[in-house]
């Protein structure tokens, strides 16, 4: 299961919702990803959001920007970038590159700071096993 659904099974009883936003291929044409060329349609955008959704397993929600990019272009263009918004509305954490320890510090001081009597402790460890999301 990637670290992203396990973060997502840890918080998700604390009412955290999870989503992945998929705007665009970070590597079109490039060496591992020669099958995927820049979407030229918001039909391929879709397709490949399927595509990727299937390849990683992911269970969680994939939603599709528009095909204008507007959202991207205003979120920073960054092809991993992470965001959580806390239950006003407002962005608690943003990282331009996710990493899932730091992800789960975050949500930990948010979640526990939302209920002092349910504390949750960070978990995730990748640094010491090199692994990514």
């Amino acid at each position: 299961m990637p670290l992203y659904e396990q973060l997502r099974d840890k918080y998700q009883p604390r009412d955290v919702e999870f989503f992945t936003l998929y705007v665009r291929e970070p590597h079109p044409a490039e060496r591992a990803y020669k099958q995927y060329s820049q979407h030229t349609t918001y039909d391929q955008r879709m397709a490949y959001a399927q595509e990727l959704a299937k390849i990683k397993n992911l269970t969680h929600d994939v939603i599709v920007t528009e095909f204008d990019s507007n959202l991207h272009e205003s979120m920073g263009r960054l092809p991993n970038m992470a965001y959580i918004i806390d239950k006003q509305g407002k962005v608690y954490y943003k990282a331009t590159w996710t990493d899932v320890d730091r992800l789960d510090k975050a949500l930990a001081e948010l979640v526990t700071a939302d209920d002092p009597s349910r504390p949750v402790e960070p978990s995730f460890n990748t640094r010491r096993v090199g692994i990514g999301i």
